[in-house]
């Protein structure tokens, strides 16, 4: 017999990821996937027109706040 000293969570999360059914449904993640919803296409793929629409407009705001800063703190 093993003896493991896994602690159980008792809000009836994953121990791994200690999200909860309604963590799970903030975050818009499917229970058939990883991939959250709004990534997904009518066939259950990613749809990496959005994905890469996304990250562009990720790394244009952090460029974007990157120069705010260093113009204020001139």
């Amino acid at each position: 017999m093993m003896v493991s000293k896994h602690k159980p969570y008792f809000n009836s999360g994953d121990p791994l990821t200690r999200l909860n059914k309604e963590d799970e449904e903030k975050q818009g993640v499917d229970d058939k996937s990883a991939i959250p919803l709004r990534y997904q296409d009518e066939l259950g793929g990613i749809d990496i027109e959005k994905v890469q629409r996304e990250q562009r407009q990720a790394k244009q705001q952090f460029i974007r706040a990157i120069l705010r800063y260093l113009f204020r703190h001139r």
